[in-house]
């Protein structure tokens, strides 16, 4: 496939048929029915279902156009690297961050690299770990913090920092930071829980299955701040990174006490099969020097 046949192939599925898909291409309609049918041959499937002048993907056609999405990605930033081998970096960065490590990390790291490559546009995506170390895998994110617990398919990793895991309860549980809780008490407790697979649930289903117990999951949500107003409002405790609910302690809207032999390792990830542009590079040493300050300030400690 060339890039024209490529172009083609998008307009048909942004505009939904033929006719439209044409007219913003300023072509003809057999022309472009042509070329659609010559890109089907050439995988030797059909790409589109047609039902009147309606126009939808198939399985294929889904499979091929989220291949395409990734290389004319990479088009484009490759596009922008030969440009800033003589000039200033420009360009687009592809960042993601999961929601507890986001108040820490994300504002101080996009303020500073807005400030220095004020040419290069960031991107940011805010998912769950899991879901972040895919899209680096397929080539649809640059960068991205991810925790050790998720394997490690298809993406380079390294550790930025470890923090404690807390249990999180409202103001009058009377939890505190400088008292453990042992994780046998977990399974006592009303838990607001992220959903199953994410990685922060299997760990506590993983620490508490050592002891032959199971946790007593009333609330389940992936949404950060719904699982703190649930506890604000007294309707359990959940179980979080100290990074996420940083801002809440000091608050007083909340009261914690560090896990027994919990903690989680932030790693930065980064593509296996491919390299960075030039304006992602500097991204993931910004993100890397973020992350020794942390640690050297005392916010994290120093990570394997």
């Amino acid at each position: 496939m060339d890039s024209r046949k490529i172009e083609f192939f998008f307009s048909v599925i942004e505009n939904g048929n033929l006719s439209s898909a044409a007219q913003s291409l300023r072509v003809s309609q057999p022309t472009l029915s042509r070329q659609i049918q010559a890109i089907e041959e050439e995988f030797n499937t059909p790409l589109f279902v047609r039902g009147g002048r309606k126009m939808m993907l198939t399985d294929a056609g889904k499979q091929l156009h989220e291949g395409l999405q990734s290389i004319e990605r990479q088009m484009r930033l490759l596009k922008h690297d030969v440009a800033a081998v003589s000039v200033e970096p420009s360009g687009e960065v592809a960042f993601g961050i999961p929601p507890s490590p986001r108040g820490l990390i994300a504002i101080p790291l996009i303020r500073g690299f807005s400030v220095v490559y004020p040419r290069i546009a960031v991107r940011i995506v805010e998912e769950t770990s899991g879901q972040l170390r895919d899209l680096i895998a397929n080539g649809m994110l640059d960068v991205a913090i991810i925790n050790t617990n998720e394997p490690l398919h298809s993406v380079d990793a390294k550790p930025l920092g470890r923090e404690p895991m807390l249990l999180v309860g409202p103001p009058d549980a009377k939890l505190s930071m400088r008292k453990q809780i042992a994780v046998k008490t977990l399974a006592e407790l009303p838990l607001i829980l992220t959903t199953r697979p994410n990685s922060l649930r299997l760990v506590v289903e993983n620490s508490l299955g050592v002891h032959g117990l199971h946790p007593n999951v009333r609330f389940e949500s992936n949404t950060l701040p719904l699982m703190t107003d649930l506890v604000i409002a007294g309707l359990g405790y959940t179980i979080l990174p100290l990074c996420g609910v940083r801002t809440l302690l000091q608050q007083h809207k909340v009261s914690a006490s560090p896990i027994a032999e919990m903690s989680i390792t932030w790693m930065v990830a980064r593509p296996k099969t491919r390299s960075l542009s030039v304006a992602a590079e500097r991204f993931y040493d910004m993100l890397c020097d973020i992350g020794r300050k942390q640690v050297s300030d005392g916010i994290w400690q120093a990570a394997a």
